[in-house]
């Protein structure tokens, strides 16, 4: 047993009671990417208990209801947000906002809100659009790809270090490390990579710091944190939390989208025959494929629902038990482009709540827009297995497609 299995299962705290244990592992429930949201559905419809416990992962609560998931996501008061992943890592470095919880979050949110306004997302529409163009126009006439490193991981990726004003260069590198950093079995590995980022953005900051500067990273160096100067540490954290964030999620939700449109020639149709339906079919696509498991901490000892809470306890909140929850969406595992979406929290929610939504939103849509325009008719690679990396942000790691 390696270092990492031994971290994963710890013996059941006394205040658990045994009906409560389960074998359910929220990062990796499964590793097939056709069956990975499938397996949340059937767990929760199996579970008749708000809360259960698993052994996984140092031991941790997991909410299973869609209604708890949504209302947790929000309530600081009783969980805080110091943790990023399960099991709690003391060696994590903070990272500004993300791991930060009301009322001391807020400045930190500040600068993040006003570098990611609508103005300037949509002022960067166009540049999306032409690399997103480019990047499906070259791959077009070779009639195949691997979708997650020649597009799916390239176009975000690229968006975002124009955005933070990072060499396109070292778009590999950095990707390499926010991947260990959200996915790697092992806590520690995690925190090691978390540790190399903030060696990477150090200097970035240093050499930006006391200047002027509309980038995201400048904002973040020279914040205004309640009428004081930001610290070298706390900008490095917050540094860290926008490139984990920039960096990952779309390129996550990306790579099930596009394994779920090679499959289904009669919704891909729909968007090809009709470009003007893809925004508003954006949404029901992040509805159903969520990526995000974050973690929460007990903040005291408490009840919820007759479940004892002990300060110190970790819980898991997944936004697939909220998203595909039959109670919020009928049919949830069903796309429907004629569905209302209301509620989601694949962005999160909250005080939480992704600031770079928008942005990814837009990425996905403009993607999906040029891809279809050049590439209309794909499909799986017979014979693929496509396997899902869980964590944090789970995503599929490799994803042939052919035309």
């Amino acid at each position: 047993m390696n270092d990492a299995q031994r971290i994963e299962r710890e013996p059941t705290p006394r205040h658990v009671p045994n009906h409560l244990v389960v074998d359910f592992d929220v990062y990796n429930p499964t590793t097939d990417a056709n069956r990975f949201h499938e397996a949340f559905v059937e767990f929760q419809r199996a579970t008749p208990y708000p809360f259960v416990w698993s052994p996984h992962h140092g031991g941790h609560w997991i909410a299973v209801r869609g209604t708890d998931v949504h209302t947790l996501y929000g309530d600081h008061e009783r969980f805080s947000s110091r943790y990023f992943f399960v099991p709690a890592a003391p060696a994590q470095v903070p990272m500004g906002a993300l791991t930060l919880d009301p009322p001391e979050h807020k400045p930190f949110r500040a600068f993040l809100n006003a570098g990611l306004t609508s103005k300037i997302i949509g002022g960067r529409s166009d540049a999306v659009r032409t690399l997103a163009a480019e990047l499906a126009a070259a791959l077009a006439p070779a009639r195949r790809c691997e979708f997650i490193t020649q597009m799916g991981d390239v176009l975000p990726l690229s968006v975002f270090l124009d955005l933070v004003e990072l060499p396109l260069s070292d778009r590999e590198k950095l990707g390499s490390l926010v991947d260990a950093s959200t996915r790697h079995p092992d806590p520690g590995k995690r925190v090691e990579a978390m540790d190399g980022l903030a060696a990477y953005l150090a200097p970035y900051l240093n050499d930006r710091r006391g200047r002027d500067g509309e980038d995201l990273l400048s904002r973040a160096v020279n914040a205004d944190i309640g009428g004081r100067p930001i610290d070298a540490a706390e900008a490095l954290g917050s540094a860290i939390h926008i490139l984990m964030a920039g960096l990952d999620t779309v390129s996550s939700l990306f790579s099930f989208v596009m394994l779920f449109l090679a499959q289904n020639p009669g919704h891909r149709r729909a968007l090809v025959e009709n470009p003007d339906l893809i925004p508003a079919a954006s949404l029901e696509l992040i509805r159903r494929f969520p990526v995000v498991t974050m973690a929460r901490q007990a903040r005291a000892d408490f009840e919820i629902e007759g479940t004892a809470f002990r300060e110190g306890d970790m819980l898991a909140i997944a936004s697939q038990f909220f998203n595909l929850d039959p109670s919020i969406y009928e049919r949830p595992l069903e796309v429907d482009w004629n569905r209302s979406v209301h509620r989601i929290l694949t962005f999160g929610h909250g005080p939480h709540r992704c600031p770079g939504a928008l942005l990814g939103r837009n990425e996905l849509v403009i993607g999906l827009q040029q891809w279809l325009q050049h590439i209309p008719d794909f499909a799986l690679e017979e014979g693929a297995d496509v396997t899902v990396c869980g964590g944090t942000v789970s995503k599929i790691t490799r994803l042939p497609l052919v035309w």
